[in-house]
């Protein structure tokens, strides 16, 4: 009997064939799925990439959360299946609106928009720890109609939060009609991943900016004028300190409708901002009344590198003082016309009287005529010289000359000079001056006898009939208060003020009236160009209100200085050191 090793041997290799097609398919299997999971992560990490990329290329600078969340909304059909895709953001405005947009993949119904938004108003309000009411919400729709017969529900869905900088500022949602979904998708989790990569770009941006935001802060707030900035929804970006005060705005973080209540009496602000975008210009309103202020205000409007709005800037530029100089300058050259007008009318009149033969040969009369003509030429001629003085001061070139002089004398001859004018007015003038002041002491003699001229004058200037000018003249010790050495010497001042003391060894001579006054709040104008005081006004005793200011410059020039005391009704005193370290 023999056997058939062939057909054995046929059926082991197809066996083997078998198997080790079992073999290298399920290995292929294996290997296929393998390579089709590195497939869809590759595939998912593109995604990612690819996200990221148009983020950065459609956002750049931009901190508008809201491009943000539409460029991945826009984009979400790649990675996994939804109805809707919605967004909840806050709009970061003072009536603390949401801004809610729905995007429709698919056309749900109306009640389907309305379950998704209030399943994230709940979501929003626990994410922000405050209650939002429907009302709050602005509501916009895109995509697909919505479609009333379509009765499918939410079925499934999920809640990604939007955070900037560690602070929430909102959600992004997807819902489906289909059941079971977004449970272990691993597309939600990149979902998760781009917003929060998305989030820390946007956060790391936000510092840099703030920092940046913070140093400009600090030269807004630094600056002199009013600097107010609105964004296109005219909402309040900046104010810096300046403008509040200007407006009278008292809030520690003004709104728009703070600044806009301040501004309704005299300025439609809003309508000007307006109108400043739309024409794109610049607009100047060259000068407003503002209570006790003149304004000027300049409104540009504000564009970005792409020339798209960003808002408005409005500039508040106080311009009250140039009015003021403004008004002086007119008072100066009416006063200047007035000042010289009577003299060279004077000096013209009778310089046509001598021309006549009758009064050549009248000696005494031509001889007054020559002392008017005299007399009227050197009041202008102290005119100019006040003027050359002053300007002097301002380009600081004025000197003084000092020389060993005798100041008691000094003294002494002015107030004879203004004696006759004194008794025309009935007006006693006397001196006091104590033993201790040094004869002889290094100054210059006709500038302080120039200071001596204006105070008299002015002494005389505004007291009436039966008043009474005293001049004073006394030591002072270094540290020793000023006012304590007067009363102890029984100065007549009409007020005492302690704490002023002298910081050297000094002469103090004082001029003291009993004439009107000045108002307090009229005493620090004393020394500047062209004032005029309410006094003078109403007893129509002006000058040019220069000679207080020269005063000023030449005690000062000596090292000295110059206080006024004085209270309305009762009278002033006028007085000025002289350091004693001068003394010859």
């Amino acid at each position: 009997m023999s056997l058939d090793f062939s057909g054995q041997s046929i059926i082991g290799t197809a066996v083997f064939s078998i198997v080790v097609m079992v073999i290298f398919w399920f290995e292929y299997r294996r290997t296929r799925g393998r390579l089709m999971v590195r497939e869809d992560q590759m595939k998912r990490r593109m995604y990612e990439l690819s996200i990221l990329r148009e983020l950065g290329e459609r956002i750049g600078y931009s901190l508008n959360v809201q491009k943000i969340v539409e460029i991945i909304t826009g984009s979400l059909q790649k990675l996994l299946p939804y109805s809707t895709v919605a967004y909840m953001l806050s709009a970061g405005d003072e009536h603390d609106r949401i801004d809610f947009h729905i995007t429709l993949a698919e056309s749900v119904s109306k009640g389907f928009v309305a379950d998704v938004r209030a399943r994230m108003l709940k979501s929003f309000s626990a994410l922000f720890s405050k209650e939002y009411a429907e009302s709050d919400i602005e509501e916009s729709v895109s995509g697909v109609v919505t479609d009333p017969a379509n009765s499918k529900e939410v079925r499934s869905f999920f809640h990604v939060p939007i955070v900037i900088n560690q602070k929430p500022a909102g959600i992004l949602t997807v819902a489906s009609t289909d059941p079971g979904l977004y449970r272990t998708s691993e597309e939600v989790e990149i979902l998760y991943t781009i917003m929060n990569q998305a989030s820390e770009a946007v956060s790391k941006l936000l510092t840099v900016l703030e920092i940046e935001k913070g140093k400009l802060n600090s030269m807004v707030a630094s600056m002199a004028d009013g600097v107010l900035m609105v964004d296109t929804h005219n909402r309040l970006l900046v104010a810096n300190p300046v403008v509040k005060e200007i407006l009278g705005v008292s809030a520690e973080q003004p709104t728009i409708f703070d600044i806009l209540d301040s501004t309704s009496g005299f300025f439609d602000l809003r309508t000007k901002i307006e109108q400043s975008v739309k024409e794109d210009k610049l607009i100047v309103e060259q000068e407003l009344r503002l209570r006790q202020r003149f304004l000027q205000i300049l409104i540009s409007p504000v564009k970005d590198k792409k020339n798209q709005p960003l808002g408005s800037v409005i500039l508040f530029h106080d311009i009250t003082r140039e009015k003021e100089v403004e008004k002086m300058r007119e008072d100066f050259t009416s006063m200047m016309v007035h000042e010289l007008r009577s003299p060279l009318t004077g000096i013209r009149s009778i310089a046509g009287l001598l021309k006549n033969e009758k009064i050549k040969n009248e000696v005494k009369k031509y001889d007054e005529f020559i002392d008017l003509i005299s007399s009227n030429s050197t009041s202008m001629l102290d005119l100019v010289n006040d003027l050359l003085d002053i300007a002097k001061l301002e380009s600081g070139k004025f000197e003084v000359f000092k020389r060993p002089a005798d100041l008691r004398k000094t003294l002494v001859q002015r107030v004879e000079s203004f004696a006759s004018l004194a008794e025309e007015g009935k007006i006693t003038i006397t001196q006091n001056v104590e033993s201790e002041v040094p004869q002889t002491l290094s100054f210059d003699e006709n500038k302080i006898a120039q200071v001596l001229n204006n105070l008299l004058s002015n002494a005389i200037k505004f007291t009436g009939a039966g008043g009474k000018i005293t001049l004073n003249a006394f030591v002072c010790k270094k540290s020793e208060d000023v006012s304590a050495f007067a009363a102890d010497r029984k100065v007549p001042w009409p007020a005492f003020q302690k704490g002023m003391v002298c910081p050297m060894d000094s002469v103090i001579v004082s001029v003291t009236d009993t004439g009107v006054g000045i108002p307090e709040a009229e005493i620090p104008k004393l020394f500047n160009k062209f004032q005029q005081l309410s006094t003078a006004v109403r007893s129509e005793k002006k000058g040019t209100g220069l000679g207080l200011v020269i005063v000023k410059g030449v005690v000062e020039a000596h090292g000295g200085e110059v206080r006024v005391l004085s209270e309305e009704g009762k009278g002033t005193t006028f007085y000025f050191t002289l350091p004693m370290e001068g003394k010859a």
